[in-house]
């Protein structure tokens, strides 16, 4: 199966698992989100990039901590767990990122991810109470892999691999921002749907630049 298809059946899976959220069907909520991602995970593990192997390496490891953490957020009792494993598949990706081009630090792209993380800090922190110190340590990290992301993306260097990189993590800066506003600020509409399409779409393309056929 060439990559390409891979991604339609990924598609397709991750339609399902929206699908039976949205109409509150469980069991095959809590069979297709991890298959969405397990598949999404078949794209480095089965395409591996010859010339990025140790970027490859690093992103197929942080998209391994994503499927645990999808695993633990189906319940509401192990959210610490899942922030944890997420908080982990961030530092795989960063690493990933960092090893292409060492630390960048690009001031329109990070002025505008800063603004946007404290923002969204600034609307949960009256409700965060025990989570106060995991949500900032979360989201340091995740603003920091951005920021890299976005400055891989704008890089020459394996310029056709990364080119989405900036749309990928950007997306799951959204994605993230999302959870944390529906669960500690107010609750958003359709926000289960929109939450997982960008969450999906932007793991498939950080998966995708570590493929061979991206």
């Amino acid at each position: 199966m060439k990559s390409k298809n891979q991604l339609l059946l990924i598609g397709v899976m991750g339609l399902s698992a929206i699908f039976f959220d949205f109409i509150g069907y469980s069991i095959g909520f809590y069979l297709t989100k991890p298959l969405t991602t397990i598949l999404i995970i078949g794209l480095p593990l089965r395409f591996p990039h010859a010339e990025l192997k140790k970027y490859s390496k690093s992103v197929l490891w942080g998209l391994v901590f994503c499927l645990i953490g999808d695993v633990f957020l189906l319940s509401e009792s192990f959210f610490l767990y899942g922030l944890t494993s997420f908080l982990l598949g961030h530092l795989c990706f960063l690493y990933a990122f960092v090893s292409q081009q060492g630390f960048r630090w690009p001031f329109v792209p990070g002025f505008l991810l800063i603004s946007f993380a404290v923002g969204v800090l600034f609307l949960c922190y009256d409700n965060l109470g025990v989570f106060l110190i995991p949500v900032v340590v979360y989201i340091g990290v995740i603003l920091v892999m951005s920021w890299q992301g976005v400055a891989l993306q704008q890089q020459k260097k394996h310029h056709d691999s990364f080119r989405y990189i900036g749309w990928a993590v950007s997306l799951f800066l959204l994605s993230d921002a999302m959870i944390a506003l529906n669960k500690f600020f107010v609750p958003l509409p359709f926000s289960g749907i929109l939450i997982l399409m960008t969450y999906w779409i932007a793991i498939s393309l950080i998966a995708f630049s570590a493929s061979e056929e991206s």
